[in-house]
């Protein structure tokens, strides 16, 4: 049975129907997805599912080898421990500059609201959106252009993670959210140190909880 897509752009609504299907573990890891079967399934051109999966390739929820039709990645343990480990290494040191200057954007803080506000429902596609904004967001306060195209790759590629996280329940929305308000705190009241400190803790947390689940 097609699904049916109402909007006023089909290819946003393409991307974001895909998008939360994958998040939700509809569309399950190792899944092929095609220009074929998305055409067909909701009845659209295939140059939009095209650009829709070239889009979610871009996102790293998809991810296309030479020859090989795009598929959900396998989230195992070492590249679990990698993509925290590099966000760490770019997120931690940012909290830190961000806290020396005391500098708090009010996209930051209309980020921090958006995310207090999904982490109250059970929608998990909302949830990784707005806490992907929010990090998002305290990067692109240091005006690096640079910096900005480094942490989007590392981000988009830590959706699945966030995800999983949500999916299996290992921390609570709730949480999150108090570890953000203490990453915005300290930020806020130039505290350097431990800005770094509740940075670290914040992706620590969360690295062994999911860690602990793919291993059980």
């Amino acid at each position: 049975m097609p699904i049916r897509l109402v909007t006023q752009s089909v290819g946003d609504a393409l991307v974001a129907s895909l998008r939360e299907r994958i998040l939700t573990d509809e569309i399950r890891v190792g899944t092929a997805v095609t220009e074929a079967s998305v055409a067909q399934k909701y009845e659209v051109a295939r140059q939009t599912a095209k650009a829709a999966i070239e889009r979610l390739v871009g996102e790293g929820l998809l991810e296309r080898t030479a020859h090989r039709s795009a598929r959900v990645p396998l989230l195992d343990e070492d590249r679990v421990r990698d993509l925290y480990f590099t966000r760490g290494v770019v997120e931690v040191r940012a909290y830190e500059l961000l806290a020396a200057r005391r500098l708090l954007t009010s996209e930051v803080l209309a980020a921090h609201e958006e995310f207090l506000a999904s982490s109250t429902g059970s929608d998990v596609a909302s949830i990784v959106q707005t806490d992907v904004a929010f990090h998002r967001a305290l990067i692109d306060s240091l005006e690096s252009e640079r910096l900005t195209r480094v942490h989007s790759l590392i981000i988009n590629e830590m959706r699945l993670c966030l995800a999983q996280v949500q999916n299996a329940h290992l921390l609570a929305p709730t949480e999150i959210a108090e570890e953000h308000e203490s990453i915005v705190g300290a930020i806020r009241g130039g505290e350097v140190r431990r800005a770094g400190e509740v940075g670290l803790q914040h992706l620590e947390r969360a690295q062994s909880k999911l860690l602990e689940h793919l291993s059980g």
